[in-house]
């Protein structure tokens, strides 16, 4: 008797391995799906696929170090589209803005992507007057990423504090 219960017991581990491995598998699978549809927001770009950035002030470009690249690069991937009616309902005028054109991201393979700074918008509608001022989100088109409207950064003015230590003043 003892040895049908382990036969048992064996079967039933067995069974329960094989299908938490074949569930594994379908996640995968349905997360590279969803992501191809277009139902998961895939990333951008890839941080591989820079080979490296500069940002025009003045119609001068500069050259961006490697974290800056690495730091703008996760920002881009963050970013959420967003109308360009719902951007310019939000527009604000911050105390100080970088003074860019535009930002260049030249690639391993593919054309080079230009990031054209469109507006600042507040970051949410809780936030006061005076804050909203320090606290702006830039607005950007990159018609390679969303062709049909604009992208805004998901991180609290942290594009301005690289963007102002890209360029000579």
């Amino acid at each position: 008797m003892g040895f049908m219960n382990n036969r048992k017991t064996g079967l039933t581990i067995t069974l329960v391995m094989t299908i938490a491995v074949l569930g594994g598998f379908a996640t995968i699978l349905l997360m590279n799906v969803a992501a191809m549809l277009g139902v998961v927001p895939s990333r951008y770009i890839s941080p591989n696929d820079v080979r490296g950035m500069a940002v025009e002030h003045n119609q001068m470009l500069y050259t961006l170090n490697f974290e800056q690249q690495n730091e703008l690069v996760d920002i881009f991937n963050h970013a959420i589209p967003v109308g360009k009616e719902v951007a310019a309902a939000r527009s604000v005028t911050p105390k100080q803005t970088p003074d860019i054109q535009k930002i260049v991201i030249y690639r391993f393979s593919g054309p080079d992507i230009v990031i054209t700074p469109v507006s600042y918008v507040i970051k949410s509608q809780s936030v006061t007057h005076s804050a909203e001022l320090e606290q702006a989100n830039l607005v950007f088109s990159v018609p390679e990423w969303n062709a049909n409207g604009l992208l805004e950064e998901a991180t609290s003015d942290k594009i301005q504090k690289i963007l102002f230590t890209t360029y000579d003043p």
